[in-house]
């Protein structure tokens, strides 16, 4: 009699899954964040404590992966007769529910707060040396185009030397006021 339940509840989290990869959010705001509220209902994320473990039940992404994880579960083990008790099949069902639909939640918790940041900070340009792509005098403006992260970047230059810089030349950044790059001529330059 069980096989029925985990065959409705394999139905019911497979079609919630599927729902949600294939349709997603298609509000066109911010996917990650959006589709994480849109999951968790603005349930409170004080992950990593005892109310986080609870709060993960008021969630649509626990129920989805519990309801998909138990009846694929009890569906091999029961339905393959590979247990020889249905109760040892409900119980191995329920844990493996349990288990999917908890770490899902706390993966997506932390992972909607992992802060990465592919910003250059102005210590990043500091040191770095680039090809002068506007040239400039002492107390002007130019450009110099670095290499930051991977990323070609143009920044706007100054220099304090008295031989100025012309197109081409390579600029070492040696200090950074606001947006500007202080640079110097590279040795033997």
């Amino acid at each position: 009699m069980l096989i029925y339940l985990y065959l409705f509840a394999f139905g019911l989290g497979g079609v919630l899954l599927l729902g949600s990869i294939f349709i997603g959010d298609k509000d066109g705001g911010d996917s990650d964040a959006s589709t994480a509220e849109h999951f968790d209902h603005g349930v409170d994320d004080s992950h990593g404590t005892l109310a986080g473990l609870f709060t993960a039940f008021f969630s649509l992404r626990f129920w989805m992966f519990f309801l998909a994880f138990f009846g694929l579960t009890g569906l091999v083990l029961d339905g393959l007769d590979l247990v020889d008790s249905p109760t040892a099949a409900l119980v191995a069902a329920l844990g493996m529910g349990l288990l999917t639909g908890l770490g899902t939640v706390a993966v997506f918790r932390n992972l909607s707060h992992s802060e990465t940041s592919t910003a250059a900070s102005a210590a990043d340009y500091i040191g770095r040396s680039g090809r002068v792509m506007v040239g400039f005098a002492a107390g002007d403006l130019g450009k110099v185009r670095l290499t930051l992260k991977g990323t070609t970047v143009d920044v706007l230059a100054s220099t304090e030397e008295e031989r100025g810089f012309v197109v081409g030349d390579e600029a070492l950044v040696i200090a950074m006021n606001d947006t500007t790059a202080v640079v110097a001529r590279v040795s033997g330059g």
